[in-house]
């Protein structure tokens, strides 16, 4: 045991003193090595920003084609359904102008005619006094 205690420390004192501080050439060297790292991972970087820039924008683009093939088809289909709609609110509007008209019509008639009615019974009524008038008048000078 004591040959093997012997034969761990002997080598421990043939062992020069190491230093463990850092020269600036040596400090040099690391900040070169991490400015090389930095530039180079920047650049990796920077490539895959814009690549992924380059996807996106093309994604974007297809979709935004893709609505506006959407939109324009709805768009025709909206157009065609607008238009259908206005043809069949002409055609009520139409029908109900035609039966506004004809009930108005139809409100002169009612009114009117006992009106004209009424006024040639008077005309004939009016016609008949004046007539009774006037052998009224005969029938006095004829007695006097």
């Amino acid at each position: 045991m004591k040959t093997l205690l012997a034969l761990l420390i002997l080598p421990c004192l043939f062992a020069l003193p190491g230093y463990s501080e850092l020269s600036d050439a040596d400090l040099d060297k690391i900040r070169l090595i991490v400015n090389e790292s930095e530039k180079r991972i920047k650049s990796e970087i920077n490539s895959e920003i814009a690549e992924s820039e380059k996807r996106m924008k093309e994604y974007v683009d297809v979709r935004i084609n893709a609505l506006d093939k959407m939109v324009q088809s709805s768009e025709s289909q909206l157009k065609e359904h607008v238009s259908i709609k206005i043809e069949s609110v002409e055609k009520r509007l139409t029908l109900l102008s035609n039966i506004v008209i004809a009930l108005v019509a139809l409100i002169i008639v009612a009114v009117g005619l006992p009106q004209a009615l009424m006024a040639w019974r008077n005309r004939e009524t009016q016609q008949q006094i004046n007539a009774l008038k006037r052998e009224i008048e005969i029938l006095k000078q004829q007695k006097v």
